[in-house]
């Protein structure tokens, strides 16, 4: 093989890559790199993960002479010039930029993508090697890279979950795909314990989102899975108490997943495939559509049921309450759920506008009416959220808490319900518990109720993690 040194990128946008028609094969059409971006040409691009011995990965921080992504930390990666297979072409880039000589028999290919982007159109062909690789044997080159890093799989796949500036990589449908297939070889590394214990998911909804999730299995063999549903602006790599369930529920012999759902975070752009092709959509606690909810917790017991779980325990925080009591009246093939700090949210939307609600709501559906349903109609929450969040008579108006609201037909749900509640709860605006637990016993007088109380813990269950975990354990089991 022979390896082409550029002496500039701006003598490497000269290199000729091979254009291809938009279903990857490869035409007559030869064009410059900078033509290929100028004229969102179809071509070739190859990166590659290298994974150590311990499940890490090498990224290099990206200098600032390369055209993107400057100062982020990125993967072996490289267009495929005119003249050059797909390994050439990683061969070379692992020389020209780490200065390692990749073995090309050790090669293993993992996936490609077509990426229709603003940028580039280009079909990118992944691939991974296991390495003993030292850091002695990595010879950076400064011109194109500035510095090299291990990254453990979860650490990476967090950065890229959440939208991080610090990597290449993001949450995107694509990155996903990709991380889910990365999950598998990690898995078959000799890594930590814990690693294997992690499976990364990729949830698809039935209105064709993508969702990511994880999965910790039980040392133990086990057909129960508890899946949780997370509140307002949650993310289930950002909380430190779903590491303490993790812990409990996987000692107790039962596996546990959890995924962001279209309510995660304060804002993000959700990915949705409509009619075959991709597109993005305003989500998270400021825009989401509550009755979409419905699909976020199908997909995941969806899953689960193909995963071959016998028994299915939902566990809702907060808003997540809400999620999964919908579920339960909508569809009804669960029967044991947990609500943690169960929230109404017309009363605490109420409370918060006061003389404004009926205002505030109003205005919200008009303009969802007049096609403006992103339109924010007070500083936290746009018309959408307020309309199918907030609104009397909405799909999330279930609990009705407040003491001029009529109760006199129960919910409909039949099966185990467990409400767990901190006693320095600020959603219940000064109400006692015995209030709480009786108003709530009356909603779901059709099912099999429990009520429970932790002293002092508030509504994010600081310092009560263990408490709280331990709870949902004892809950579930009085279920059987």
């Amino acid at each position: 093989m022979n390896v082409v040194h550029y002496e500039s990128y701006q003598e490497k946008d000269k290199m000729l890559l091979k254009v291809l028609d938009e279903y990857g094969n490869i035409t007559d059409i030869e064009a410059t790199k900078k033509e290929v971006h100028e004229k969102h040409l179809w071509h070739q691009e190859v990166a590659i993960f290298i994974i150590n011995d311990e499940g890490k990965i090498l990224l290099q921080k990206r200098s600032n002479n390369v055209h993107y992504n400057n100062g982020k930390w990125g993967m072996v990666a490289n267009h495929v010039g005119a003249n050059q297979s797909l390994i050439d072409a990683l061969l070379q880039k692992a020389i020209e930029e780490i200065g390692y000589q990749i073995n090309p028999n050790d090669i293993r290919y993992l996936t490609m993508l077509k990426r229709n982007e603003e940028r580039e159109q280009r079909f990118t062909y992944f691939y991974y090697i296991k390495t003993n690789i030292k850091d002695e044997d990595i010879k950076l080159n400064t011109y194109l890279a500035t510095d090299k890093k291990w990254f453990d799989f979860y650490e990476l796949q967090e950065l890229m979950l959440t939208d991080s500036d610090e990597v290449v990589f993001k949450n995107t449908p694509a990155y996903i795909n990709i991380f889910g297939e990365l999950s598998k070889i990690i898995k078959g590394v000799n890594t930590k314990k814990e690693y294997h214990k992690k499976e990364f998911i990729l949830l698809n909804t039935e209105d064709g989102c993508f969702l990511p999730g994880l999965i910790q299995h039980s040392d133990k063999k086990t057909k129960s899975i508890i899946i949780f549903i997370h509140g307002s602006g949650g993310n289930f790599f950002k909380s430190d108490y779903y590491e303490e369930m993790f812990e409990e529920f996987n000692y107790y012999g039962y596996d546990f997943m959890i995924s962001n759902n279209r309510g995660s975070e304060q804002f993000f752009r959700l990915h949705r495939k409509n009619k075959g092709v991709t597109e993005t959509i305003k989500a998270g606690n400021i825009y989401e559509n509550f009755d979409d909810s419905i699909y976020d917790i199908a997909a995941t017991v969806n899953y689960a049921k193909d995963m071959k779980y016998e028994d299915i325990i939902l566990v809702g925080q907060s808003l997540g309450t809400l999620k999964v009591q919908y579920y339960l009246e909508q569809i009804g093939d669960i029967n044991k759920a947990i609500l943690l700090s169960p929230v109404d949210m017309v009363s605490r939307f109420r409370y918060r506008v006061k003389e404004k609600y009926g205002e505030l709501v109003s205005k919200s559906k008009k303009l969802i009416k007049d096609g403006k349903p992103y339109e924010m109609v007070t500083d936290e929450f746009a018309a959408l959220k307020v309309a199918s969040t907030m609104a009397i008579g909405s799909k999330a108006d279930l609990f009705k808490l407040e003491e001029n609201r009529d109760i006199a037909k129960p919910l409909n749900y039949k099966g185990f319900i467990s409400i767990i509640a901190g006693s320095s709860e600020h959603v219940y605006k000064g109400w006692e518990m015995s209030y709480v637990e009786n108003r709530l016993k009356e909603r779901f007088k059709n099912a099999k109720f429990q009520f429970y109380v932790i002293p002092n813990s508030t509504h994010d269950y600081k310092e009560h993690e263990k408490q709280m975990s331990k709870l949902i354990i004892d809950s579930i089991k009085s279920m059987e």
